[in-house]
């Protein structure tokens, strides 16, 4: 694993710089702190732990073809490059948008009765299919053609949570209901994205509603926590669903354990190794697919029931995989790097980051730059907790998990951009002498 020392070394430098360069610009909630996060946990780690002796995805797999290190350093050396271009261009958005972000502009304020009629008509039922889910009483199998109807609905418990804190704050019995049904969905063994992303949806809304950047001790003390645990959630849910309390609790002790013996079984998420993996199969399939794969968005809301050849969100990685390398039937990912690489080869690596990095960057300024209540805010939110998912599984996943995952937000929006729902606030620098009159006239009638 020698020769993986250099790559490893220069994405520390890379990702150094990054922080240096672009930290006063930062925040929390930047699309650029998500990117971090990203690469960190995909890449660089991976990378550490292939140079500290974690075996490559598929070795010892009889008839598999085992990820080779050159594989890795190809894969490192472009993760490397697609970072600094999603920070440059970041860092151009910034240039562009930060002066006219601060302009007076006309935002669609949140109004709290929609949030709240969401609340009443959506919590409920979406409550009554997730806990159906958990307990059994619903199945959902491949020939259930209803079944992504089922899964999408129980996941609206959290979407509303998620709107009805912003629009109403940390109340106590709202942070009752996030904490029930958070600590419903971490053991339930499945969907354990249902746990984090709404996690960093309340982290960033806390922060930007005490107005700090980054996060205090507490948070990042149970961030510490959340990511000992998380690896073992899966385990433990599934064990709790079999009411083996006993191995329930000892994967619980595992998580917070440091001894050999008890991490020897937790499994490193080979991300990197994937996208290596999916770079070889590109070229091996030798054609380029022009963004062809991005159009299964269109036919996604189509039930496979009317439609059974419908095209699927994967259906490339069929065309790729090879018998030594199966990745539709294992379920693998080429991250949104792979499939950048996989629709126009290396002018993709360049291209998608920079838009990435210029796009999310200013509308990050645009929609954080008024008031805390704004309707334009909570949708960036909603996007920025999608944004690792994102990342990591391709860019359709910017539409699935915020748009079909989180209907009550779509349902928000809708709503608020019917004539005379919502009331607009031309907002102002907080220079400006009038900044504060036109706050003062939309709290009253919140208040009516």
């Amino acid at each position: 694993m020698d020769s993986l020392l250099p790559y490893l070394l220069l994405d520390v430098i890379v990702v150094a710089t990054v922080v240096i360069l672009m930290f006063r610009r930062m925040a929390f909630w930047h699309p650029l702190t998500a990117y971090l996060l990203f690469h960190l946990y995909s890449f660089s780690y991976r990378a550490f732990k292939i140079y500290t002796g974690s075996p490559l995805m598929f070795a010892g797999i009889p008839n598999a073809e085992p990820i080779t290190v050159d594989e890795i350093n190809r894969a490192m050396l472009l993760a490397d490059v697609a970072l600094l271009i999603f920070a440059a261009s970041s860092f151009w958005a910034h240039h562009v948008f930060e002066a006219k972000a601060f302009q007076p502009k006309v935002r669609l304020v949140m109004n709290r009765r929609i949030a709240r009629a969401i609340g009443f008509l959506c919590l409920p039922v979406g409550a009554i299919f997730f806990f159906a889910l958990k307990s059994g009483g619903l199945e959902i199998s491949a020939d259930n053609a209803s079944a992504g109807y089922i899964q999408v609905i129980s996941m609206w418990p959290v979407g509303v949570l998620g709107l009805l804190v912003f629009a109403f704050g940390f109340r106590w019995y709202l942070v009752l209901l996030v904490a029930f049904f958070l600590g419903s969905v971490a053991f339930q063994g499945f969907n354990r994205f249902m746990l984090i992303l709404p996690l960093l949806f309340f982290t960033a809304y806390y922060l930007q509603s005490r107005r700090r950047r980054w996060p205090t001790l507490p948070i990042l003390i149970g961030a510490v926590v959340m990511a000992l645990l998380f690896p073992r959630l899966k385990y433990i849910g599934q064990a709790m669903r079999n009411g083996d309390t006993e191995d329930a609790v000892a994967h619980f002790t595992q998580a917070f354990s440091f001894k050999p013996k008890d991490k020897a079984e937790e499994l490193t998420e080979e991300f990197l190794d994937q996208f290596a993996g999916g770079l070889t199969l590109t070229d091996y399939n030798g054609r380029k697919f022009l963004g062809s794969t991005y159009l299964a968005i269109i036919t996604l809301p189509i039930p496979r029931a009317m439609w059974p050849n419908k095209p699927g969100l994967a259906d490339h990685l069929q065309e790729i995989s090879t018998s030594g390398r199966n990745y539709a039937q294992q379920g693998r990912i080429l991250t949104y790097l792979g499939e950048s690489y996989l629709n126009f080869g290396y002018a993709g690596l360049f291209l998608i980051p920079a838009l990435l990095g210029y796009l999310l960057t200013a509308y990050c300024v645009s929609a954080n730059a008024g008031p805390l209540q704004r309707l334009p805010r909570y949708v960036y939110l909603v996007v920025f907790m999608v944004l690792i998912q994102t990342f990591r599984d391709g860019l359709l996943s910017i539409l699935v998990f915020t748009i079909v995952h989180n209907m009550p937000m779509l349902f928000t929006v809708i709503l608020h951009k019917i004539p005379g729902f919502a009331h607009k606030s031309l907002d102002r620098p907080a220079a400006d002498p009038l900044a504060g009159e036109e706050e003062e006239e939309i709290a009253a009638r919140q208040r009516q």
